[in-house]
């Protein structure tokens, strides 16, 4: 075999192991997601927490806000990724009526999280994705009197709960990447703050290294 045969045979190898690569998208990655969240909790959980305060209340509560975070991870192969995150669930507004006073506050929630992604190629840009892991939460539940004739304190609680998602990506050339997520945080909050899931619905974007 002459020297041009070998070296057309090594650059028609090497090409074929960087597409095999590329095709994997192995390596490391980060993103940055915003949406909107959706808090579970109803007035009569809210009021079960200012309860252990000795506060009798009815209680009213927002269930929207917006949420954002940050991720990275590492793709192993086509199929499967580990990621960490860290997202702000959201500071959801209340207002309890307790007597002649009113209580006023916010429901306060972020979280850090480790998971595992299983994904599934549809065709060499789309994909789709699940999640699972757990995800160690922090919530402050921030009360104040309206009159100051109500003795209030602010609770909070850190506690580790499961995280569940999925989503659809597309990968553009250059190693950035978008996607469209659902995630569900089964365990936010305890008896002293109040206790509920929290659902994120988000849209994201990324660079793989």
């Amino acid at each position: 075999m002459n020297k041009k045969a070998i070296a057309a045979l090594a650059l028609a190898l090497s090409s074929g192991l960087a597409n095999a690569q590329s095709s994997d998208k192995a390596g490391w990655y980060a993103g940055l997601d915003l949406g909107r969240s959706r808090l579970g909790m109803s007035g009569s959980d809210l009021d079960g927490a200012l309860a252990n305060q000795g506060i009798a209340g009815s209680s009213t509560i927002d269930h929207s806000d917006t949420n954002f975070g940050i991720n990275g991870g590492y793709r192993f192969n086509r199929y499967f990724a580990a990621e960490a995150g860290w997202e702000r669930l959201g500071d959801f507004s209340y207002s309890s009526s307790a007597g002649t006073d009113t209580i006023n506050g916010k429901y306060k929630a972020d979280a850090l999280s480790l998971a595992g992604l299983g994904i599934y190629p549809l065709t060499p840009n789309w994909s789709v994705y699940g999640k699972a892991g757990l995800a160690h939460t922090s919530v402050n539940l921030d009360a104040s009197s309206a009159t100051g004739a109500t003795p209030v304190q602010s609770e909070s609680h850190s506690g580790m709960g499961l995280l569940v998602g999925a989503g659809v990506t597309y990968d553009f050339d250059g190693g950035v990447f978008t996607k469209l997520g659902w995630d569900h945080y089964a365990h936010v909050g305890d008896a002293s703050t109040g206790q509920s899931a929290i659902d994120l619905y988000s849209v994201g974007v990324g660079m793989r290294f």
